[in-house]
């Protein structure tokens, strides 16, 4: 049986290089050494909208991928082979998983029809931009008094009775903010990519689909600009920083 090729090296090193590409499903603020970003960021639907759909998606492609990957290389009896093949199966799941057609594949499995298709990405468009504009205020806010702290900071610290230590933490905590802020970006752009490929995908057969698909890029442009100008205002914030040493 093919249980039976595995050997107890072979299957720790398949676990541990699974552990390891299921690790695209972290967000890079758990890198930091425990600082926690701003409340701001993490309380409330809107925030845990936008911090896992996307990575939970790498995740799992990148589990499943390592398994077969695996699956090969421990078929040659070899433990190296099936390490070797749990990482390069894993990067190909994660690749397979993050592609902007999932959301269209979706839609084709679940809907038989184009209007209910459409339907679909009206209620996911809404939510979608709701969510987004209830995490911009959050993020203003954060990106306000954060670019205040980098300028006072900026202005005190040749001075005789800067405190270093203290400006450190708050740096730290600026970073966790940033870092993930742009988490978050991340996974919204990945959303308005797959709504574009989605949008690009239907083929409206009636004036009343016409006009329904219309609507809906008209919607999406609007989703598309929100976070445009969100990543555009992350970005100055993130700048500002990397701009700022302590020495």
């Amino acid at each position: 049986m093919i249980v039976n090729i595995f050997n107890r090296s072979a299957t720790y090193l398949i676990i541990s290089a699974a552990m390891v590409l299921s690790g695209c499903a972290n967000t890079g603020s758990s890198l930091l050494s425990g600082t926690k970003p701003d409340a701001r960021l993490t309380n409330g639907e809107q925030a845990q909208f936008f911090s896992s759909s996307g990575a939970q998606t790498c995740g799992v492609g990148a589990l499943a991928g390592a398994g077969l990957g695996a699956l090969a290389g421990a078929l040659t009896g070899n433990s190296k082979d099936a390490l070797i093949g749990a990482a390069v199966g894993g990067a190909a799941g994660c690749a397979v998983g993050m592609t902007a057609n999932y959301y269209l594949d979706s839609l084709q499995k679940d809907y038989a029809t184009t209007d209910k298709r459409l339907q679909a990405m009206d209620n996911d468009i809404s939510k979608d931009t709701a969510a987004v504009e209830k995490t911009t205020v959050a993020m203003k806010q954060v990106i306000s008094e954060n670019q205040a702290t980098l300028t006072q900071i900026s202005q005190q610290k040749d001075k005789a009775d800067f405190d270093k230590a203290s400006a450190t933490k708050e740096l730290t905590k600026v970073d966790a903010n940033i870092n993930l802020m742009k988490d978050k970006i991340k996974v919204m752009k990945e959303k308005d990519a797959a709504y574009k490929v989605a949008l690009k995908g239907q083929k409206a057969g009636t004036k009343a689909e016409e006009a329904k698909l219309d609507t809906l890029n008209k919607e999406y442009a609007k989703l598309n600009s929100q976070i445009t100008a969100l990543e555009t205002e992350t970005n100055g914030l993130f700048n500002q920083r990397q701009a700022l040493s302590l020495g």
